[in-house]
């Protein structure tokens, strides 16, 4: 099986300055992790433990300071390429409360250039067909997470 996910001795040090003292925050320290096609992967730990800047990385948001990793075949210079494949939540899901999850879906995909896009599909993919025109203020935050998923699968990511 093809592995859409590949990472070996992952690190990541953020360094810090302060006056003339240097601080360094090991915040990925050797991370290596294989997830198949077709595969889904969780990351579990506490807080500060690195499941954030892991996923930056892979996204090309934050630079790795060592290691090597492919998303989907492609290496941190190439993510570009494979970036439109790519579904994903950073953190919380911003999304405008007075609007109901169906309005805000759309305006998701518009602005991700999947204008036109059905939104039902991943609705009911996530379990929000029913409460999908409540306002999202509404919702509790398990279900705004759930919104999150819906909007990373507007693409149809590899």
């Amino acid at each position: 099986m093809t592995a859409v996910i590949e990472v070996e001795g992952l690190h990541k040090v953020y360094v810090r300055r302060k006056r003339l003292e240097r601080r360094e925050a090991h915040a990925v320290d050797g991370l290596d992790l294989e997830v198949p096609e077709g595969g889904a992967f969780g990351f579990l730990g506490p807080n500060g433990s690195g499941k954030t800047t892991t996923i930056r990385c892979l996204l090309g948001l934050v630079r790795a300071t060592e290691g090597h990793f492919r998303v989907l075949g492609a290496a941190p210079g190439d993510l570009p390429s494979v970036i439109g494949r790519i579904g994903s939540i950073v953190e919380t899901p911003l999304l405008f409360p007075t609007f109901s999850g169906r309005r805000n879906l759309r305006l998701l995909a518009d602005l991700g250039g999947f204008a036109g896009r059905d939104v039902e599909g991943p609705l009911e993919r996530v379990g929000l067909a029913d409460r999908a025109d409540d306002q999202v203020r509404t919702y509790s935050l398990g279900m705004r997470q759930r919104l999150g998923l819906a909007a990373a699968l507007l693409g149809d990511p590899a």
